[in-house]
């Protein structure tokens, strides 16, 4: 499991308490044991999101059109990233109709977060930060 502390500037991930990456909801990409991670985004109405090292795409996400409605597309598999309600921070991640993981914050906490991230680990490590990145980005728009 993930944690995920600190302000939309300096959220720092942890696994097993062992640092993992800093996530910057202003800065397109993050570091990860000492590899560069990009992330390119297109279109403005559901925008895309793809998750690159080296040039390679690994991953990307899809957002539905006005809504914090996220494909996440991994070779052949797809998985749906969606809010538990409207406008919060508790999200969940479904394969079908299948709830297979989540990113959940402890409460409300204003600017600063203390947030756990426990998705499948059929997602590389990579791209569960990716998608927090993902969240912390939309986050950082509100």
């Amino acid at each position: 499991m993930i944690k995920a502390t600190g302000s939309a500037s300096a959220l720092q991930l942890s696994l097993d308490g062992r640092p993992l990456a800093v996530l910057n909801h202003a800065k397109l990409g993050f570091s990860m044991d000492g590899q560069p991670y990009t992330v390119r985004r297109s279109g403005l109405v559901g925008p895309r999101y793809e998750l690159l090292r080296d040039g390679t795409m690994l991953l990307s996400a899809k957002q539905e059109a006005f809504a914090s409605r996220y494909t996440v597309n991994l070779g052949d598999r797809a998985w749906v990233l969606k809010p538990v309600e409207i406008k919060t921070m508790h999200f969940v991640l479904f394969d079908g109709v299948s709830q297979v993981g989540e990113i959940s914050p402890a409460g409300p906490t204003g600017a600063i977060f203390d947030i756990t991230i426990g998705l499948p680990e059929l997602l590389p490590l990579a791209g569960q930060v990716f998608v927090m990145w993902l969240l912390l980005w939309k986050w950082g728009d509100w």
